[in-house]
């Protein structure tokens, strides 16, 4: 096994009862910035074969805080999982630092959450801090997940 497979091992073992015959769920891939989040979900999207919704993709730019075109994520969201028939709908993996906030927009509840931790990331500044702080401070992401992975540079 490589060292990303031994480091991911927990996530892939954690998801694999959950993406059973790939239901239409969505897992939530949260953290701060630059912890390793959209590796990881690079990677289960991948291993699972289904999709990953990067939201810095989707960031509105210069807004001091996390703001982004959810009406497009929606729509994303929404092409996998708002099928009539349940057989025709498929997992979706959706990563970012506001992650919990941002499903709460869209009026969508995370079936699996999970929470990435890095020490040894790179802190925010400024209004972002602030924005962070209070999106951990109501969501409480840590709390709230299924598993959480620590990961080092």
């Amino acid at each position: 096994m490589t060292q990303i497979e031994l480091d991911y091992a927990p996530a892939v073992e954690a998801l694999t009862p959950v993406l059973h015959n790939l239901p239409g769920k969505i897992v939530a891939i949260g953290g701060l910035p630059g912890v390793g989040k959209t590796t990881l979900g690079r990677y289960l999207a991948y291993r699972f074969n289904v999709s990953l919704i990067e939201t810095d993709l989707f960031l509105i730019p210069n807004q001091g805080k996390m703001v982004y075109r959810e009406d497009w994520i929606n729509q994303v969201v929404g092409s996998r999982l708002d099928k009539d028939d349940p057989k025709w709908r498929r997992p979706v993996i959706i990563e970012g630092s506001t992650v919990l906030r941002l499903l709460a927009s869209l009026g969508r509840e995370p079936d699996f959450i999970i929470h990435v931790v890095n020490n040894e990331a790179p802190e925010s500044n400024g209004a972002l801090a602030k924005d962070l702080k209070s999106y951990d401070a109501k969501y409480a992401p840590a709390s709230k997940a299924d598993i959480t992975l620590k990961f080092s540079v």
